[in-house]
């Protein structure tokens, strides 16, 4: 565990909390519970033999900058595409646009993360441009981690929430559109279709959280909450079945 960074290890506590929480209240009793962690561990243990590598998060930090810089005037060019800036120094610069999120992250550390993952790119003499607009991950970069993590914990709290939360507030969006029969030759159209309306959906979202974040440091601290939206796709084959526990 000490190869781990500490937040990656409480983001993953949290996990399992929230799911503990969920099943003792659907019923379970704590000594069922415990047999079937120990047997969902050793499936675990079979299926995975990835290295855990320690890393400071940045993800959400990261994702904040792209952002900004593809909304920030300073930032763009003419046509609105994303202005190569220096590493360093007063705004325009990638170290002004980061410290400009005000994000808990270390500036060095949300930089060297942009670097190291890909996530900025060099463009000409001792400039850097974005890669994308929005943070992409591999599936063996330490960030994976923290990044499901966080996919695992806000979904299981929206879920509790809406089942277990006060009856005067209205639920928070949980919704699916599923069919258990698509054509395998709609898949590629399937993805095109909904990387399309997912952006234009995120954005959307992106753009009203933006827009009533605060601004006064003073009032920040407990007058705030983390919020947002994740919306995501999948393809399951049909002969896929649930493994037995």
């Amino acid at each position: 565990m000490d190869r781990l960074s500490k937040q990656v290890e409480v983001d993953y506590s949290n996990i399992l909390v929230a799911i503990f929480e969920l099943m003792l209240r659907g019923g379970f009793q704590s000594r069922d519970l415990l047999a079937v962690c120990i047997k969902s561990l050793e499936r675990a243990e079979t299926k995975s033999r990835l290295t855990q590598k320690s890393r400071e998060s940045g993800l959400i930090a990261a994702a904040l900058v792209l952002d900004a810089w593809h909304r920030d005037r300073r930032y763009l060019t003419a046509r609105g595409t994303p202005k190569p800036v220096p590493l360093r120094g007063c705004a325009p610069s990638v170290e002004a646009l980061v410290r400009r999120q005000r994000v808990d992250e270390r500036v060095s550390n949300v930089m060297q993360g942009l670097r190291s993952f890909g996530l900025i790119v060099p463009h000409g003499r001792r400039l850097y441009k974005p890669a994308s607009d929005v943070a992409v991950v591999a599936a063996r970069d330490p960030l994976i981690l923290q990044y499901a993590a966080r996919i695992l914990s806000t979904l299981l709290e929206t879920v509790d929430q809406n089942v277990f939360g006060a009856p005067d507030l209205p639920p928070l969006i949980e919704r699916v559109a599923e069919v258990p029969d698509l054509p395998r030759g709609e898949v590629r159209a399937f993805r095109a279709f909904t990387q399309t309306q997912g952006r234009t959906f995120v954005r959307t979202i992106n753009d009203w959280l933006e827009s009533r974040r605060e601004r006064s440091p003073k009032k920040r601290g407990n007058g705030i909450v983390r919020a947002g939206i994740h919306t995501y796709a999948y393809i399951v084959p049909r002969e896929q079945n649930l493994p037995k526990i």
